[in-house]
C-alpha cells in the first residue's frame, strides 16, 4: 500500500464522518425550538466537501 492511497482512505473516511455528522447535527437542530448553535454544521459540511476533494485528488494520483 503506497502512502498516495493510505492518505486516499483517510481523506475518504474523514469525507464521510464529516457528512454523517454534519447530518446528524441538522437532524437534532430541526427539532429543537429557540436558538441553536449552528456552528456544527457550518464546520463540518465545508470539511465535508474539502475531504472529498482531496480524496479525488488523490485518487486521481494512484
Amino acid at each position: 500500500m503506497t502512502v498516495t492511497f493510505a492518505i486516499m482512505l483517510l481523506t475518504l473516511f474523514l469525507s464521510l464522518f464529516h457528512f454523517s455528522y454534519g447530518y446528524k447535527e441538522a437532524i437534532r437542530i430541526s427539532n429543537e425550538e429557540g436558538p441553536v448553535d449552528g456552528f456544527p454544521i457550518i464546520l463540518s459540511l465545508p470539511l465535508g466537501f474539502t475531504f472529498a476533494y482531496l480524496s479525488s485528488i488523490f485518487y486521481q494520483l494512484i
